[in-house]
């Protein structure tokens, strides 16, 4: 079966079991939110049956390749259908824009075929800690460095606990790797460019040897990203070398099934696409994956 026959299949799964449903939710009484989380808890649950009847390929790579499709065709319809209930605005989609991108890059990491790629759970900010307050408290030993020491505990008290969690975490042959993904960025990402320095650094006090990916889905993408890039913390990688990164790591092709399956315009219905391309900005730059 081909992407392109494998990917039709499913949207037609998806179309049968949820195109009554979604309507009988549209026509009931409740709030907006409701009726989204209504419809997302419908789409996960055939979501899963999706994958317990196609993700049987006899090898890794090709159980990987279905998984990412689904993604995608999971994707679309949640798009579709929540907006059927809830119309979208401009920062309501690009935030679940941005979250369904990330998603769909993730699934080649629920089935990696190449060897060695292991994900693995967020350190605790509490561990680095420890580690860094034992280095500064054998370097400031002496009794003249006791207010020093002091100083460096109200820090810690200052900072707090930072989050170490990100998109991806994982090994690669013994390395860690870590990943960010963004859909892109705007105007509104100082405080996102902030956490990512604070958090690389974090990561490289728990082992200097972690390597930290930024992966940008847009091309074209503001000052606060080339902030980052002059930081040298973190390997930021844009547009057609992010998704070459992830086939590099999880031996993957998704740069072979975006060419090949992800087409927003005909897969969503024309109505929403109609709806997206009629406002000012142009909403459909965001499904440009």
């Amino acid at each position: 079966m081909t992407i392109q026959e494998l990917k039709r299949d499913i949207l037609d799964v998806y179309a049968a079991h949820l195109d009554a449903s979604a309507k009988t939710v549209a026509a009931q009484k409740a709030s907006h939110q409701e009726k989204a989380k209504r419809i997302n808890a419908l789409i996960a649950e055939k979501q899963q049956y999706l994958i317990e009847k196609f993700a049987r390929g006899e090898t890794t790579k090709e159980r990987q390749q279905t998984l990412l499709v689904i993604q995608y065709c999971t994707s679309v319809v949640s798009l579709e259908y929540r907006h059927m209930v809830w119309p979208y605005e401009y920062m309501a989609l690009s935030r679940r824009v941005g979250e369904l991108w990330e998603r769909f890059c993730c699934a080649a990491w629920d089935q990696p075929s190449r060897v060695g790629v292991k994900r693995i759970a967020a350190p605790s900010f509490a561990d680095v800690a420890i580690k860094l307050r034992y280095r500064l408290h054998e370097a400031l030993a002496d009794n003249t460095c006791k207010n020093a020491i002091a100083d460096i505990e109200i820090l810690f008290e200052l900072v707090g606990e930072i989050n170490m969690k990100e998109d991806e975490m994982f090994l690669v042959d013994g390395i860690p790797y870590i990943i960010d993904f963004k859909s892109g960025f705007g105007s509104n990402e100082k405080g996102n460019t902030l956490r990512l320095q604070t958090v690389g650094r974090a990561y490289k006090l728990w082992n200097p040897n972690t390597q930290l990916l930024l992966l940008v889905r847009q091309e074209q993408n503001n000052n606060y990203l080339n902030v980052i890039k002059r930081s040298g913390l973190w390997d930021v990688r844009c547009g057609e070398k992010a998704y070459a990164t992830i086939d590099e790591l999880t031996g993957s092709n998704i740069i072979v099934l975006r060419k090949e399956a992800i087409n927003f315009e005909s897969d969503l219905s024309k109505t929403f696409w109609s709806d997206l391309s009629s406002h000012l900005s142009d909403l459909t730059s965001y499904l440009q994956w």
